[in-house]
């Protein structure tokens, strides 16, 4: 068994080296051994956000998707274990020092009242940008159809631009109509749509393909003539010319990906910069142990976030700047600590600083819980009816790989939880 795994939690009652929000720093405390953890850190942070984003780049993920989806289930695990164990449940030890305000003393669950506030502000404004964002996808959708010309045309002529717009012209296989390209029709009520493809192909909001649905009552049927939507032609040998506005319906999966991943950005970099404050806030004989479960902690939360920026399918390099971000939080907030620290051992303690941290700590959580049960009631429960519908080869030991990952992430962090 890894020795990590045989050490005790370092004990509460060691008088002298116990940190207290209350009363401030006393012990033994080393720079030198602080700012070489900024390091670890640091790297473990960089190792863990860039792991699941490096399976772009090899072929076993690329190939076998699930294997991906099992990563990211673990890390929906890793993400309730977060919310709960390292956060709440903190929240609730901080509203408990003694230095606390009284305000705070008289209601004693308030943790969970902060966190329930969280649950419901994060409702309200993954709601309110899911809105927005439609409103902006649909203006431009509008946008980039109007005034589209679809030219049909007779045998004996070319299809080609009218009034200076191009013909709307689908790649073949992919067309109007399968392996056909824009002749021979004449379909009465012809309806015009725009269909996307499956979320779940590679850059499915790329493609946008128009199609025809036929309308026809009993009788009708296909000639070589001409069809025109929108004009009428008494010679049937005419050019046939319409203007289409369409409105491809909305495909916003992708839409509360994005937001779902930088919500949990925000969540998980505050957690993250809280939690490299108390590691810089401790003693040497308590840094040697919680190096150890932040080491864990870190790389942990850093694949849970990775997942799901992966997941989120950000263009450009955005999605290197928030692995970033994510990646020098923990290290940040030790830095700030070993500063302070280094400028007086009483540095950040106190009522106000106490309060704050247990108030900031519950409503993190919040944050969190409210994204790991948004995971988990709905990206968990499309993986498993996606990998595992009746009549799927080997349904069952994925179903078992899927829930083992979930309760592996939840259980190795609640694990870590006893430490940080």
């Amino acid at each position: 068994m890894p020795a990590w795994l045989l050490m005790e939690p370092p004990a509460a009652g060691e008088e002298g080296e116990r940190r207290s929000l209350c009363s401030g720093l006393s012990g033994v405390y080393s720079v030198g051994l602080h700012v070489c953890a900024i390091f670890l850190i640091l790297f473990v942070s960089l190792l863990g956000v860039a792991m699941p984003i490096m399976t772009k780049y090899i072929a076993l993920f690329l190939d076998n998707p699930f294997a991906f989806t099992v990563g990211k289930t673990a890390a929906t695990g890793v993400l309730l274990s977060v919310s709960t164990i390292h956060l709440i449940h903190e929240g609730a030890e901080g509203f408990r020092e003694e230095c606390v305000y009284d305000f705070f003393k008289g209601y004693k669950p308030f943790y969970f009242l902060f966190a329930l506030a969280a649950v419901l502000m994060m409702q309200a404004i993954d709601l309110q940008l899911a809105a927005i964002a439609e409103r902006w996808l649909r203006a431009s959708q509008q946008r980039d159809v109007h005034g589209m010309d679809v030219v049909v045309v007779d045998e004996d002529n070319d299809a080609g631009a009218v009034d200076g717009s191009s013909a709307a012209v689908a790649p073949e296989g992919e067309g109007l109509v399968a392996n056909a390209g824009p002749t021979h029709l004449n379909l009465p009520n012809i309806e015009w749509q725009a269909a996307s493809w499956s979320p779940a192909h590679p850059g499915a909001d790329d493609y946008r393909v128009a199609l025809m649905k036929a309308k026809a009552s009993s009788g009708d049927v296909l000639s070589s003539g001409h069809y025109s939507q929108g004009h009428s032609h008494a010679d049937h040998d005419a050019h046939g010319h319409q203007h289409l506005t369409v409105a491809p319906p909305m495909n916003m999966g992708s839409i509360r990906r994005v937001i779902s991943a930088v919500c949990m950005e925000f969540g998980v970099t505050l957690h993250s910069i809280f939690v490299g404050l108390t590691v810089g806030l401790t003693t040497d004989n308590q840094l040697k142990p919680l190096l150890v479960a932040l080491v864990f902690h870190q790389l942990f939360e850093g694949m849970a976030m990775g997942s799901r920026l992966v997941d989120a399918d950000f263009a450009g390099n955005l999605e290197t700047y928030l692995a970033l971000v994510f990646s020098f939080s923990a290290p940040a907030g030790m830095a700030i600590g070993t500063i302070a620290v280094s400028v007086s051992p009483n540095a950040m303690s106190g009522s106000g600083f106490a309060t704050m941290i247990a108030i900031l700590d519950s409503m993190c959580g919040g944050i969190l819980l409210y994204l790991a049960f948004t995971l988990l009631l709905g990206d968990f429960v499309a993986d498993v009816k996606h990998y595992c519908a009746d009549g799927l080869p080997g349904r069952r030991r994925r179903k078992i790989a899927l829930y083992v990952s979930l309760w592996a992430g939840m259980g190795l962090m609640a694990y870590v939880g006893m430490w940080l």
